[in-house]
């Protein structure tokens, strides 16, 4: 591996891909156990155009950080729940699922050897992506016979440009992310292509990304494209339940945590677009946005501003009390950072 700082000008950076070093690789045969997964040069994949991926969108993946911390350390945020997530997600594809050990220790190995691509503290992360698919030939509607597991890291910036400056969303009139009893509680590929009409049509018109409501009632709203949506009313903080519609986010979990602990009421609960719409502040949150502030919602001929489209006082308060734990700039009472050697 190379040694030398990579020439790149970390300020500049935003959320987009960049080439590293080494890549992590395993396979798994179906109704077998997965074999030692190994390090090697960042490469391209080899697989049949029967793949089950590529057929059937038989896949799922992770998203996860590694960040300089202020005591010079590389350091993930809460990693166990990505693995247990993708395990969930494993669960409901039919694909093999990645023991906890396993996938830790392959995202250690590819940070670790990938290290140089950390920028400076603050000055962004190495996104760590973790992807599981089923990569053995098939061609009815059933499991791949074979699965690879691959763990890789790009350097990002900000997911929305400008960090925490307030953003405007569009609510969708005519598209749903997901459906009950389908895949929208985990992370299948599949869920993410049908987004992409909608969200490039929202930035066409000058907002940020998309806000979707359920599918059921077209009332309650459910996710801020792939982001965990937050309101705050009268000092009540508000997100979606878990009905098995939305992600159940790494980040959002530590936000209720974080609020509670600031002494705010946190409520689980079916959102209405209604009751968003008179809060006092919105943002959402998610492992590449981390806490994104909403300056504005626009529903049908409504348009509606939050904090004179300033950062609200409660939005600024958690991200800047995730963001010092995340960096360990704080102390971390909970154990949410682990130290990448």
């Amino acid at each position: 591996m190379l040694e030398s700082d990579p020439a790149i000008d970390w300020d500049s950076m935003i959320f987009s891909f960049t080439k590293t070093d080494r890549m992590y690789i395993a396979h798994c045969k179906e109704g077998g156990e997965w074999q030692s997964g190994v390090m090697q040069d960042f490469q391209n994949l080899s697989m049949s155009p029967a793949a089950g991926v590529l057929n059937y969108g038989q896949g799922l993946f992770e998203g996860m950080k590694a960040q300089r911390a202020a005591d010079g350390s590389i350091v993930l945020f809460r990693p166990e729940r990505n693995a247990r997530r993708m395990q969930d997600g494993a669960r409901r594809l039919g694909v093999p699922v990645v023991p906890e050990e396993m996938f830790l220790d392959a995202i250690h190995q590819t940070v670790s050897e990938n290290s140089r691509w950390v920028p400076p503290m603050g000055k962004g992360a190495l996104y760590v992506r973790p992807l599981l698919m089923g990569s053995g030939e098939v061609l009815g509607v059933a499991p791949a016979p074979e699965y690879t597991f691959v763990v890789y890291g790009a350097p990002v910036g900000p997911y929305f440009k400008g960090g925490l400056k307030p953003i405007s969303l569009k609510i969708s009139d005519e598209f749903h992310r997901a459906a009950p009893g389908g895949s929208g509680g985990v992370k299948a590929i599949g869920n993410y292509a049908p987004g992409m009409v909608p969200s490039r049509e929202a930035k066409r018109l000058g907002f940020a990304e998309i806000i979707y409501l359920d599918a059921l009632h077209h009332r309650y709203v459910e996710e801020v494209g792939a982001a965990n949506f937050f309101c705050v009313k009268d000092g009540v903080v508000s997100t979606p339940e878990l009905t098995g519609t939305i992600l159940p986010g790494v980040t959002r979990a530590s936000v209720i945590e974080i609020a509670r602990d600031m002494g705010h009421e946190v409520r689980e609960e079916k959102v209405d677009v209604s009751y968003a719409l008179s809060a006092d502040e919105c943002f959402c949150a998610g492992t590449a946005a981390v806490i994104a502030s909403i300056g504005s919602i626009q529903h049908g001929d409504r348009a509606v501003e939050y904090c004179d489209g300033q950062v609200g006082p409660v939005t600024r308060r958690i991200h800047d009390t995730l963001t010092a734990i995340q960096q360990r700039r704080i102390p971390d009472e909970r154990g949410w950072t682990v130290a990448v050697e």
